[in-house]
């Protein structure tokens, strides 16, 4: 079986060298802490979050096969993260090797990102090619190397691959065959979808199994699963929630024997068709001429059945007619049955007052609607994953939406959380007005309230009604204050909509704002503007991007700054106006 030859995996001495540089210059580090003063104005000059950083962002450690794996994260955009596809994927391939037998196959991965599900399909044993954009291959090589090295049968591979881009010459099918193809995560907010298709069709021939793990997550996905699955033939090997596990094969050689199929029915029925005009030939022949009156019977005996004929086929229509309208009906009785089991699992799960609140907010045309709806039609987006959490002492059980980054959980919001749960005396939000930035799920602005705040959580419009839904099912009867939402633009008209003699609050709060936008400018003139004197600015953020340092630089001129917590690349800071 061939395989890809170029970018071949091996921890070279470079590597172990640049490692042991880096402990090194740790150690030169710690000790120059303890030093004179010109240790200190060199801390100056290189401060900590210099770019040098980038070289060492994130790690995390998983078990499987039995083995540690190690995975340095990257700040190359979405390919230089864990994402929970990838978790999925490689939790089925460790627990299902009698079904998915791996050792000895020539795997590919197509968009392998920080390189874990291709280091668990080599620790099984496969010969793998890990595929990826040029620019994220650095971070990907050094994980496999560092947790396959003196481990596997096979040395794994690593490549560059442009999904849809000239694959014939660059990928020949009739040099690169592969027994699996592996992805994970690959459909996520970008506009590549068709090139991805493309790529998948162009390894996936007769004899190839495609595996295929994604969390839904926009309405995009959905699309896409539906031409992948016109596209292969495919079986769900697994499902949890939005998580799903396709395997898939060619349609190829199928369609190949249907074509065949068919021009053998033609041939056939044109020979009988020959044969039995022949035989009609022959038959008038031989018979005796018909009298007049004989032919008349004939007739009208023929007429006679042909109306019988079209009275049963008009009867016949009708049953038909009314067993389809039967079936019909009672398919929408069993999907009404099926909302009504769904309602009451979800009346067990909560309070009874939380389903008559959701649906004060969401309305009950969505519900009418629902009924006669696919189970993925944009219904799922208003309440898309659920997740609960303990912080104030009370179950908070939050759903993500499909909102862009808005409506999803971030680490940072968790991290602010415990923070103001576990510090109430560093942070007392007892009676305080409280503002929220980018509220998002509203997980921040919940914990806030039962913390005894007043709390007033913005973000923009498209995402506040499912940022409403959580802060009402978690703070209602629970709450010395109601919570209020209210939308609000970074940087926008702040001075009319939210004038400052007005609107002054005690605290501002802030989770994982700065996040792969183009707004960060607003954001600051934003924090700016509600951070006046007697006001504490409180942000959160886990460093993924140069554009984050940049910002944690313009925001540290901005204000007085103070960090309150610290945890990796977690980072939670207090500022105070410089006014």
């Amino acid at each position: 079986m061939d395989t890809l030859s170029t970018c071949c995996v091996e921890e070279t001495d470079y590597m172990r060298s640049e490692e042991e540089e880096d402990e090194e210059e740790e150690d030169e580090e710690e000790e120059k802490d303890t030093q004179s003063e010109e240790s200190a104005v060199g801390k100056q000059q290189k401060p900590a979050w210099a770019p040098s950083f980038f070289h060492r962002v994130f790690k995390e450690v998983y078990n499987y096969v039995g083995q540690e794996i190690v995975i340095t994260e990257g700040l190359d955009s979405y390919a230089g993260m864990i994402w929970p596809a990838a978790l999925a994927l490689c939790h089925h391939l460790d627990t299902h090797r009698e079904q998915l037998t791996l050792v000895d196959k020539a795997v590919l991965e197509i968009g392998a990102g920080t390189g874990l599900v291709s280091v668990v399909a080599a620790l099984l044993g496969a010969w793998v090619t890990a595929t990826d954009l040029p620019e994220v291959l650095s971070n990907l090589t050094v994980n496999l190397c560092r947790n396959t090295k003196g481990r596997c049968r096979h040395t794994p591979q690593v490549a560059a691959l442009s999904w849809g881009y000239d694959l014939q010459r660059t990928y020949p099918s009739s040099v690169h065959r592969y027994d699996y193809v592996l992805a994970a995560d690959v459909v996520y907010h970008h506009d590549f979808l068709d090139e991805l298709l493309a790529t998948m069709k162009h390894f996936c021939r007769p004899g190839t199994a495609l595996i295929w793990a994604n969390k839904v997550r926009f309405e995009t996905d959905l699309t896409f699963t539906e031409n992948f699955k016109n596209a292969f033939h495919t079986s769900l090997l697994a499902e949890d929630g939005e998580m799903k596990i396709f395997m898939a094969t060619s349609r190829e050689g199928e369609e190949e024997e249907d074509q065949l199929m068919k021009e053998d029915e033609g041939e056939t029925e044109e020979e009988e068709e020959e044969e039995s005009k022949e035989k009609h030939v022959e038959q008038k022949l031989n018979e005796p001429e018909l009298d007049s009156i004989s032919q008349v019977q004939s007739e009208g005996k023929e007429n006679e059945n042909v109306t019988q004929e079209s009275d049963m086929s008009a009867v016949k229509r009708g049953k038909e007619k009314e067993e389809k309208n039967e079936h019909e009906s009672d398919e929408e009785q069993a999907m009404g049955k099926m909302e009504i089991l769904k309602e009451d699992e979800r009346a067990r799960d909560e309070p009874e007052d939380t389903d008559s609140r959701e649906e004060d907010i969401t309305g009950d045309s969505m519900n009418q609607t629902a009924v006669q709806e696919k189970f993925w039609v944009s219904k799922l987006f208003n309440c898309f994953d659920k997740d609960i959490y303990h912080y104030a002492g009370h179950d908070i059980l939050i759903r993500e939406s499909i909102d862009s980054y808005g409506a999803v959980m971030w680490p940072a919001a968790l991290a602010l959380c415990s923070f103001l749960d576990n510090n109430r005396h560093v942070v007392n939000l007892q009676g305080k007005e409280v503002l929220e930035l980018g509220a998002g799920t509203g997980v921040v602005t919940v914990v806030a309230s039962l913390l005894g705040a007043s709390v007033t959580a913005t973000d923009l419009p498209e995402v506040l009604t499912n940022l409403q839904v959580n802060v009402t099912r978690n703070t209602e009867g629970r709450c010395r204050h109601t919570p209020q939402v209210a939308a609000l633009s970074w940087g926008y008209d702040l001075q009319r909509t939210y004038p400052s003699s007005v609107h002054r609050y005690d605290y501002v709060l802030a989770a994982d704002v700065v996040y792969h936008h183009d707004f960060l400018d607003e954001l600051l003139a934003t924090m700016k503007h509600f951070c006046r004197p007697g006001t504490a600015l409180i942000w959160a953020n886990k460093v993924r991007f140069e554009t984050d340092l940049t910002f944690t630089e313009n925001f540290k001129n901005a204000f007085h700054t103070s960090l309150l917590a610290e945890d990796g690349e977690m980072k939670i800071l207090m500022a105070t106006s410089r006014e």
